[in-house]
């Protein structure tokens, strides 16, 4: 007999054969194409969108025929040298800096209140002094006549 592959995906590929499922089958069952499926049994990880996909596929079939997926999905991440979840987060200074916030002074609304009112009487005052003050027409403008000379008679009514 020859070298037995005991990687993630000939594992996966002799308990669907234990159970006499086909590709299909699984894909059916799992949801997951059957490309995908294809490409964990072939191990070829390059074909899976991501590490992540391929851990989640491998647990996902792992359930269907009969075996512990959590296992598998750790085998597979260290054959390939993937990080953790989490493992390639940056570091944190466990000491942080306490966040300094700038005041900013609150202007009470009674000021802009009273600053707004200023405002408008101001231009009111303006618009009213430029005007003359008056509505805004000129008045009628009456026919000229001459002051009464000293020596003339002055009608009386």
């Amino acid at each position: 007999m020859g070298v037995v592959d005991d990687g993630v995906g000939n594992k996966l590929r002799e308990a669907r054969g234990r159970r006499k499922l086909s590709l299909e089958d699984v894909e059916e069952a799992t949801k997951i194409r059957g490309r995908y499926l294809q490409a964990i049994e072939d191990e070829d990880w390059e074909q899976l969108p991501s590490e992540i996909y391929a851990r989640a596929f491998i647990r996902a079939y792992s359930a269907l025929v009969g075996l512990d997926g959590e296992r598998l999905a750790e085998e597979q991440r260290q054959a390939r040298g993937a990080a953790r979840p989490g493992e390639r987060l940056p570091r944190v200074d466990p000491k942080p800096r306490p966040v300094t916030r700038r005041r900013r002074r609150k202007v009470p609304p009674r000021l802009i209140a009273a600053l707004v009112t200023l405002a408008v009487v101001a231009a009111l005052l303006v618009v009213g002094l430029t005007s003359g003050g008056g509505s805004g027409e000129q008045p009628a403008e009456q026919p000229h006549r001459p002051a009464p000379h000293v020596s003339q008679a002055v009608p009386l009514r």
